[in-house]
């Protein structure tokens, strides 16, 4: 695989990633009680996908 394709890869996860984050902390915010386990449940989710969101983005710019 070249490493403009693993570029790509990266990228694409990447950008996967950002937007499931910003999902995740919507769907807290939504629910009407932030104290609620369901709520605290996609804030674990979001927080999970920011740290796989910084390994990829270290890793793209190592190939930069």
């Amino acid at each position: 695989m070249h490493n403009q394709d693993i570029k790509c890869m990266l990228e694409t996860t990447l950008e996967d990633k950002q937007e499931h984050v910003r999902d995740y902390q919507e769907f807290a915010d939504k629910i009407y009680n932030s104290e609620s386990e369901i709520a605290k449940m996609f804030k674990h989710f979001a927080e999970g996908e920011a740290l796989h969101a910084v390994k990829l983005k270290e890793a793209l710019d190592k190939l930069v």
